[in-house]
């Protein structure tokens, strides 16, 4: 299966991704034309976790392991860079926990 052009795919650091970690997983997985069910399948997480993933509800998600194991999974299964993910979900989780001290 060829691979599709995606940001960060094959690790070229030089591209970002549009929009926040959600929209770019999403993207993703329309692009390689795959339904959420088919990355559940791949993955082993439950449907209802990705699609939390996609609208950026990581409330719905219980605990940051999981979050942050549950993305690394999905860019993985995407073609996305997994570190830049995990790094775009810690500064994501790190905003929220900011604006919850304030």
């Amino acid at each position: 299966m060829e691979q599709p052009v995606l940001p960060f795919a094959n690790g070229d650091w030089r591209i970002e991704p549009r929009g926040s970690v959600g929209h770019a997983l999403a993207d993703a997985r329309r692009r390689r034309a795959l339904s959420i069910e088919d990355i559940a399948a791949e993955t082993r997480v439950p449907v209802r976790y990705l699609a939390a993933i996609e609208a950026e509800r990581f409330d719905e998600i219980p605990g940051v392991i999981y979050i942050k194991g549950f993305v690394k999974a999905f860019a993985r299964a995407v073609g996305l860079c997994e570190r830049w993910a995990l790094d775009a979900v810690n500064a994501l989780l790190a905003g929220e926990r900011t604006i919850a001290r304030a």
